[in-house]
């Protein structure tokens, strides 16, 4: 596995990271090796109440524990050329055994149909996060893996991080993929790469965190939180879906308002749903079926383009009486081993027209 593809699975590990419908106490990190081998008393929240999760695939390879594998590919993506055989030493295993826990969880992880692996892999791959915003790769970590609200107060407003993902979208694909370069493109708004990513992580989890109708607890009382989320079918239908895009015209660019109606409705699947990227010869599948809840609608997909996959993701939240939704729609494409380029969000509004031919 390509080290650059190592920052590209955190994002979209937690991209994946969707609504949890119950809620748990944060555990405490890891603090020895043997905490870190897997026994049925240490199964995180997500791996215990995933329907159809098969827990062996979580099993120890050669003695490495799957948490394990993700906290030191951490430190690797921390330091890429630096000496991991000292990564390898702190946590008790060498660099024969991390080769081989590397290939069997990522087999693994490519044949769990639930996407479990993949969001703990996210999970692990942030608890032992560094840096300035260290504690928001622990407030996701334990949002994942316990299926729990995010603690952390927002970095900084929510805008000026959209902002800071439009300024690396632009100029990430000039500067080469090493980190330190990565480092340097982000230097105007003084964080790193590492800084960047996390946050990246953190707001993603709250997007959907808000889409399902789950936020903090100090803004929910405990019984309604556990409450499950009244779903609203009656809001499919033609939605018409609104839009800025960049036009191209001989002499300049400009922003136009771009729009198009689709039938959307409850129990959609990767088949059935029109808005599905389709491009000739990918294939795309939901994490789950669609589903309308009073708090928002949110849909998540996987897509597999060869040597190329990609993280596709609608949420809305209504506006009223479900005639009418805003929110953003994103797209994340992962180059392996080549460019790693997040794409922007785009704003998006929907309005229902009517029922369905």
């Amino acid at each position: 596995m390509h080290l650059r593809s190592f920052t590209v699975q955190l994002a979209v590990s937690l991209v994946l990271a969707v609504a949890a419908h119950s809620f748990g106490r944060a555990q405490s990190p890891p603090s020895s090796p043997e905490t870190r081998q897997l026994s049925p008393a240490s199964l995180p929240k997500i791996a215990a109440i995933r329907p159809g999760f098969d827990a062996k695939l979580l099993e120890p390879v050669q003695g490495v524990a799957f948490r394990t594998y993700g906290h030191v590919t951490y430190g690797m993506f921390l330091d890429p050329n630096g000496n991991h055989e000292a990564i390898f030493q702190t946590f008790g295993i060498d660099r024969t055994r991390f080769e081989a826990a590397n290939a069997t969880f990522t087999d693994r992880m490519k044949q769990d149909p639930t996407f479990t692996m993949v969001e703990m892999f996210g999970g692990y791959f942030a608890e032992t996060a560094q840096g300035t915003y260290a504690a928001l790769g622990r407030d996701i970590a334990q949002s994942v893996l316990n299926q729990a609200p995010l603690q952390e107060q927002e970095p900084m407003a929510e805008d000026k991080f959209r902002e800071i993902q439009v300024f690396y979208g632009r100029k990430a694909s000039v500067a080469g993929t090493e980190l330190a370069k990565q480092d340097e493109v982000l230097k105007p708004y003084h964080i790193t790469f590492n800084d960047f990513n996390i946050m990246g992580a953190w707001f993603s989890r709250r997007l959907a965190l808000q889409s399902a109708g789950l936020s903090n607890p100090s803004e929910m009382p405990q019984a309604q939180a556990e409450d499950a989320p009244k779903e609203r079918p009656e809001w499919g239908g033609m939605w018409r879906f609104s839009w800025k895009t960049l036009q191209r015209t001989e002499t300049a660019m400009k922003i136009v308002e771009a729009t198009s109606d689709m039938c959307i409705k409850q129990g959609m699947t990767a088949e059935t749903l029109p808005l599905m990227p389709n491009p000739s010869g990918v294939k795309c599948v939901l994490l789950d079926t669609i589903h309308f809840y009073d708090s928002g609608v949110q849909i998540d997909a996987q897509c597999d383009h060869g040597g190329i996959g990609a993280s596709w993701g609608l949420y809305l939240q209504p506006d009223g009486d479900g005639q009418n939704f805003s929110g953003q729609i994103s797209y994340n494409q992962v180059y392996e081993g080549d460019q790693d380029m997040p794409q922007p969000t785009t704003d998006i509004t929907v309005k229902r027209i009517g029922d369905c031919p």
